[in-house]
């Protein structure tokens, strides 16, 4: 099947789908971020609490977290508050020494939502949330999937990732501005099928971009050279208000590996 794809997916196939953010009109906007893999494994939980119906979420019980941001951890307590009275086994949050801090001492702290770190599942078998801690460049096992975390460039600890099954492999950066270790492992890829990018703003507020460590469609230009392998690259994070000026500026670099990635599709690679 070929990349990119959209459809169902047969034995083989990663599947990839970029959660809505917005449950009503207008639904290409995405002010939060969440990638959906094989149905089970969460990147970040920025909309999986409410993106998903409840038959869906049950499904999930993998999460890897990037970095601490809201955006990428808004609705991660509403979807373990709502997934745990059916839960058999805990949710795993992976994430780094530095974001798990973050989320035990900010989120997960009995003030601000419930520890379900501390919390007994219903059939006795442990904890509602288990943390696992993870070290960049130290691939990890989940899912029958091997993920590798490495550092990204942002103004927070942040971990881009790369994923991959027996036939795929796909990159994500996560939040970053240039960087230097993402695409060194993206180098290294023989299977590598895509990359998905962050690309907040348009060209016109570089100052901004600089400043929260994000890309424009000028800088990931100069980025891609870095990349030596050609996959298609598809743009995530446009930030609500210039969504249509980063979509335009992506469409005006004339490569026709960049995309902007839709929202709520099934991609297969």
């Amino acid at each position: 099947m070929r990349a990119g794809q959209t459809g169902e997916g047969i034995f083989g196939d990663m599947k990839i789908q970029l959660l809505p953010s917005n449950v009503s009109y207008p639904f290409e906007l995405q002010s939060l971020s969440t990638f959906l893999i094989n149905d089970t494994i969460a990147i970040d939980g920025g909309s999986l609490g409410f993106s998903l119906d409840l038959e869906k979420q049950r499904l999930v019980h993998t999460v890897i977290v990037t970095h601490s941001h809201s955006d990428h951890t808004a609705s991660l307590p509403v979807f373990i508050a709502d997934a745990f009275p059916f839960l058999t086994e805990p949710v795993y949050i992976y994430s780094t020494r530095q974001t798990i801090r973050c989320l035990r001492e900010h989120v997960f702290n009995d003030e601000v939502w419930p520890d379900f770190h501390q919390i007994k599942l219903l059939n006795g078998k442990g904890a509602g949330l288990h943390y696992v801690e993870i070290e960049p460049e130290t691939p990890i096992e989940a899912d029958n999937l091997r993920i590798t975390p490495v550092w990204v460039n942002h103004t927070v600890p942040t971990i881009g990732l790369a994923i991959e099954d027996a036939h795929s492999a796909v990159i994500f950066t996560s939040d970053t501005y240039h960087t230097e270790d993402v695409w060194k492992l993206a180098n290294r890829m023989d299977r590598l099928k895509a990359v998905f990018v962050d690309v907040s703003y348009p060209n016109e507020r570089l100052d901004l971009a600089e400043d929260s460590k994000h890309f424009t469609p000028a800088a990931l230009k100069i980025e891609l050279n870095k990349l030596h392998r050609r996959v298609p690259i598809f743009a995530v994070h446009l930030k609500s208000h210039f969504r249509k000026k980063v979509a335009e500026e992506l469409r005006d670099l004339n490569c026709a590996e960049i995309h902007v990635a839709e929202i709520g599709r099934k991609y297969l690679f």
